[in-house]
């Protein structure tokens, strides 16, 4: 999964696979997620600027397991 880096005070990078609808997040506190059934438009969401503040609560309503 390619990792895309953005503007953001919490957020590292973000990635998708979109076969399996997974959102990966990176953050910069180190932790990396795995959010499952994510909609390819909640990653396009991701990609702008601050994305955290805007949809993390719709993020975090997914099943997620952290990888890292």
């Amino acid at each position: 999964m390619t990792m895309t880096p953005v503007v953001s005070t919490n957020v590292e990078r973000v990635g998708y696979d979109e076969v399996a609808q997974i959102l990966r997040v990176e953050f910069r506190s180190g932790g990396i997620y795995d959010y499952h059934g994510v909609a390819r438009w909640l990653f396009d969401e991701m990609l702008s600027p601050y994305p955290w503040r805007r949809v993390g609560r719709i993020v975090m309503a997914h099943r997620c397991y952290r990888i890292g």
